[in-house]
């Protein structure tokens, strides 16, 4: 990897649709996926044909992360498939759940085995409860940020996710309409809009723009709107 890559740790905070995955699990226990994994884009290179995309496997207890990603290093090394996993929470009908956030696994007859192993590494799963509903996720994860110019970042893993810092992370509703007001008042493309925060050198707020064939301009005018709109928070009243 590049030397001019900022690896960083950090959280994001977003929404998804969540619903149960019913068959290829362990026996009454709680899975779930992500139907629209980037809601706000309405693009045609949406990353739905890896199936599957992205699992939550929804535990018991709140775990450590730390602990977390040290039992999938270890699973890493033994289990035939590859994976990315991360933790964090969601909140469902105004409860938090915890969950290991699973990317880029292979197959769906692959979970009841990566459960399996994480659950020799002493994870208990939650039980299994029917979930189909918006859900506002924060996910703990590496951050690998290339960048740009003084205002734009981009993912060094991810060619459609950038990035661009705010003065301070507004709240998640707040967030939210301005993004819609923003996505209702441009022409010609959509995105989708995520809150980070990163940990380099010191804590960062950004937000996470995700968007196919966009432009670095266009990437410069939706970063000066979300500057404006967070500056002014009665423009939207």
């Amino acid at each position: 990897m590049s030397e001019n890559i900022i690896k960083a740790t950090g959280t994001i905070l977003k929404e998804e649709t969540l619903t149960n995955i019913e068959l290829t699990i362990l026996p009454n226990t709680l899975v779930l996926e992500s139907s629209l994994p980037f809601p706000g884009y309405h693009g045609s290179n949406l990353p739905v044909n890896l199936p599957p995309h992205m699992i939550y496997l929804v535990t018991e207890y709140r775990y450590d992360g730390e602990d977390i990603l040290r039992a999938a290093k270890k699973i890493k090394k033994v289990f035939p498939e590859k994976f990315d996993a991360s933790y964090g929470n969601a909140i469902i009908y105004s409860v938090t759940y915890h969950f290991i956030r699973i990317k880029n696994l292979s197959c769906f007859d692959c979970i009841p085995k990566l459960q399996e192993n994480f659950a020799r590494e002493g994870v208990v799963f939650m039980k299994k409860k029917s979930v189909s509903t918006e859900a506002l996720i924060r996910i703990q994860k590496f951050f690998f940020l290339e960048k740009i110019n003084e205002q734009l970042y981009k993912d060094a893993e991810d060619p459609l996710m950038y990035y661009f810092e705010i003065p301070e992370k507004p709240e998640w509703a707040f967030f939210k309409k301005i993004t819609v007001y923003i996505r209702g008042n441009i022409d010609n493309y959509t995105f989708d809009a995520a809150l980070c925060v990163v940990y380099h050198e010191d804590v960062q707020d950004l937000v996470r723009i995700y968007a196919k064939d966009i432009t670095i301009d266009q990437l410069h005018f939706i970063r000066r709107k979300y500057l404006y709109e967070l500056a002014h928070p009665d423009h939207l009243e």
